[in-house]
Parts: C-alpha cells; structure tokens; sequence
C-alpha cells in the first residue's frame, strides 16, 4: 500500500535547494574576489552572508518547525503505515482485527458527519471443495479476485476486510434515507458479483456464495457486523446467490 511522503521528505527538495544556492553564491564571490583582488572581496563576504542567511531562513527553522508540527499534528498519526497485524496478507485488504480498528478508530467522524453504515457479510460456497481439486495458488487466486469484487461495494470512506478463510465484509457510509432498499442494493450487487466465475490463465473457476446485510449507527459497528452475519446464516439456508437485510433496529 502507497504512504504519502512525510514532512520531512517533502522538505528535502527545498533543503538542497537551498544549500545549493548558498555555496553558489559562496563560489560565486570567492572566485570575484580572486580575480578582482580586495576591490572584490566584498562579493566573497556577501557570498558567504547569503549561504548562512538562507541556512537559518529556509532550513533550521523549518526543518525544526517539521519537527515540533510531528509531535503535535493528527494528520502525521493518519499518515503512518497500517499495522501489519491489521493486514490480511494475501488480499491487503483489513482482517478481523483491522476491521474492528476501523470501527473503534473511524466512525466517530462518521457518525458526527450523520451519517450511518452498511455491513456486508459474504462468504463463498463450497470454497473448500476449490482448495481441495485445485490446490492452493488456484484458491488464492480466487479469493484475491473476490476480495477486488467485495473492496468495490465499499463506499471511498467506507472498508472491505476478509475477516476468515473465505469469508468477507464489506462496510459503505451512508446517509439514512431509505436504508433498508440502499442496504438491499448493496446486498444484492455483492451477491452477483460473487457468483461470477473467475477466470484464469489455467481455466475458468466457477464461484458461488450468499451475501447478509445490516444497516445502522457508525457507533455501533461490531453490532451491525453481528447482525450482518446473523443474516447471512439465514441466507446461506436459503443456498447461494440468496442474500438477507437484518431488520432495521430503531
């Protein structure tokens, strides 16, 4: 996953830069004051005055400035990289732990912004059937092809995780209007999406799977992950390609 450049990688272009005109400046007027004698050595002290003025000016003290704005700035924290352990590493989406991060971590913004979540919850039919006749690398190609279908049923502040083996969850942010038919949308485009077939270079795989859904508060986001998961059960009886919506919970 990209990082963006932190502050004082972004300060290194404007650090040479500047020393680079501070020692041409510097060149500049020693070889003046050489060729000019002492009528010149003015041009070398000036020289010499600027590399130091622009030193303090436009290195110290920024670069002391990036310093303190590192300590103290929230922006740097949403800029580190994303614990490992909150990483599945073969998909890069979040797993279960990085998942229950995002709910602890981001929906108090979410919710202050009024707005409420959508969780899926999807897992594959008969995946362990594919593991055993297909063998590893075809399964996790599998599951890396599902986890791009399941990422874009996410909202751009929302999350995808796979939270087990072949199990999926999907979250997208949205305003509460009509949610019950928006989290039925969202519930049904998943569940076509995962009965595609997934086509590789040694064949094409046929997938299948069942899809639950919950709709409520950013606040309660482990809750409506149970309910979402609560839903699936009741759609995987009904057989893959079937999805559920828990009820709303007012």
């Amino acid at each position: 996953m990209s990082t963006n450049k932190s502050r004082f990688q972004q300060l290194r272009p404007a650090r040479v830069a500047a020393i680079g005109l501070g020692i041409g400046a510097s060149i500049l007027g020693s070889g003046a004051a050489l060729l000019g004698g002492m009528a010149m050595s003015f041009a070398a002290a000036l020289g010499i005055g600027m590399a130091c003025l622009i030193y303090f000016l436009f290195i110290a003290k920024p670069l002391n400035s990036a310093v303190m704005a590192a300590v103290n700035s929230s922006e740097i924290e949403d800029n580190k990289p994303i614990p490992v352990d909150r990483i599945d590493q073969l998909t890069g989406l979040a797993n279960e732990n990085g998942l229950s991060a995002w709910f602890s971590e981001k929906c108090g913004k979410i919710a202050a912004d009024g707005k409420g979540i959508i969780v899926l919850s999807a897992d594959l039919a008969d995946f362990e059937q594919i593991e055993r006749t297909r063998g590893k690398a075809i399964s996790d190609a599998v599951l890396i092809e599902v986890s791009k279908r399941v990422a874009s049923c996410t909202s751009s502040d929302g999350i995808a995780a796979r939270t087990s083996g072949d199990e999926f969850a999907a979250v997208a942010t949205v305003v509460p209007i009509n949610s019950a038919e928006v989290a039925a949308e969202h519930a049904g485009k998943l569940a076509e999406l995962i009965q595609r077939p997934v086509e590789l270079p040694s064949g094409v795989i046929w997938i299948g799977g069942s899809v639950g859904a919950a709709y409520g508060s950013p606040l309660e986001g482990e809750k409506v992950l149970a309910r979402a998961r609560d839903a699936l059960v009741k759609a995987k009886k009904l057989g893959r390609g079937h999805y559920v919506v828990a009820p709303s919970i007012e």
